[in-house]
């Protein structure tokens, strides 16, 4: 995605370098995204969702649909008569290799090889890629997880770490996301041509294993989890973002700069947002420490978004939902920045000017729309 977003907007001045290991794995659950990844494929790829849902073995996707959350079910809504994606991971890499060269042949390159380390100085970026050093104006490294984790600030924003994964090939379709409570925590569905992805969402300090794996069994009716291609049955993780998205000559995205639970596909917003605080960096002169502030901001509006889902729990009253309510309530009531804006969409909403506010994670009426779904009564 940061690579067609630098295809599309710099001149044919620069050389826009795919440093790449075709050996490295790549989490392939299965993606939910929304209305602005589409749109940076548009531009960058010239993707149609007429003609191309094929090469990614994608579907269409209206919103997110949320069931057991609350006695009745309701879909978060994609806004603007935007139309979203589901896609297969293992495809976009192919479709951007098969498509940037015919886009932009004067400025996109590839090389091939494994990145061994990145030195920033001050008039470029040294990379050494299979003991060979090669020197770079700027670097965005989106080599996945972190090594460790100093730099970055762990995010009490989730209270899931653990997800279980089950795939099905025989499944209705509907162009929804689906975000279905369990006992333990949550369950996405992410439909695709070929498949149907299953994540069953929880924490492992609150529910053994065993436990969660013989509830998605008994919720899906499987005896067994099973997975596609190169699925992997389960992933482990933690929350987390990067204190400096930007530091020298490089920049960090994707899972580098941060990594959320997939909820509403909130990391989506986060990594188009990042790329294109780097181009600001790189084309306008936009300081280094005004980025770093205004990503640091976004992610911490998009924490209180998904602390915002748990805060009033779910139709189950078990241990987990128990936990993630009063963990939930208490983080937002030391966030004054979600405190201030929830006030102040309820000033302009009586105005008659709600649409006047600026986004914090969302657009006001996405912040309308489901806050009368949860019952929070926020704004209204």
């Amino acid at each position: 995605m940061t690579l067609t977003h630098f295809c599309t907007w710099l001149s044919n001045d620069w050389d826009v370098v795919s440093i790449h290991n075709p050996a490295k794995k790549i989490i392939g659950i299965g993606e939910s995204t929304n209305g602005g990844f589409v749109g940076v494929l548009e531009r960058g790829l010239h993707f149609s969702l007429a003609n191309d849902l094929e090469k990614l073995d994608a579907t269409l996707k209206f919103g997110s649909k949320f069931s057991k959350w609350r006695g009745q079910g309701w879909v978060n809504p994609l806004l603007d008569g935007n139309i979203a994606i589901h896609f297969n991971n293992f495809r976009l890499k192919d479709l951007c290799y098969e498509r940037l060269p015919e886009i932009w042949p004067e400025k996109f390159k590839i090389m091939e090889g494994d990145v061994k380390s990145l030195m920033s100085h001050s008039n470029g970026v040294t990379v050494n890629i299979d003991g060979t050093d090669h020197e770079f104006d700027y670097i965005v490294d989106c080599m996945g997880f972190p090594m460790d984790y100093s730099g970055y600030t762990i995010s009490d924003c989730s209270p899931v770490n653990r997800c279980l994964i089950h795939s099905v090939t025989d499944f209705d379709y509907e162009p929804y996301t689906d975000h279905i409570a369990t006992e333990h925590g949550w369950m996405f569905g992410v439909p695709l041509k070929s498949r149907k992805t299953y994540g069953y969402m929880y924490n492992d300090k609150i529910t053994p294993k065993e436990e969660a794996s013989a509830s998605m069994r008994k919720l899906l009716e499987a005896e067994v989890l099973e997975t596609k291609e190169a699925e992997e049955k389960e992933y482990k993780f933690k929350c987390y973002y990067s204190n400096h998205m930007i530091s020298g000559r490089i920049a960090r995205n994707g899972n580098k700069a941060l990594f959320f639970e997939p909820l509403v596909a909130n990391s989506i917003f986060l990594y188009i947002f990042a790329a294109r605080l780097f181009y600001d960096f790189i084309v306008n002169n936009v300081p280094a420490d005004e980025c770093n502030r205004q990503f640091v901001q976004a992610v911490n509006e998009m924490e209180d978004v998904i602390t915002y889902y748990y805060q009033g729990g779910s139709t189950f009253d078990s241990e987990f939902w128990q936990t993630a309510q009063k963990e939930a309530r208490a983080r937002l009531k030391r966030r004054a920045p979600f405190s201030e804006m929830m006030n102040l969409y309820k000033d302009f909403k009586s105005r008659g000017i709600l649409h006047h506010a600026r986004t914090y994670g969302w657009a006001p009426l996405t912040w309308e729309l489901i806050d009368k779904e949860m019952g929070y009564n926020y704004i209204s």
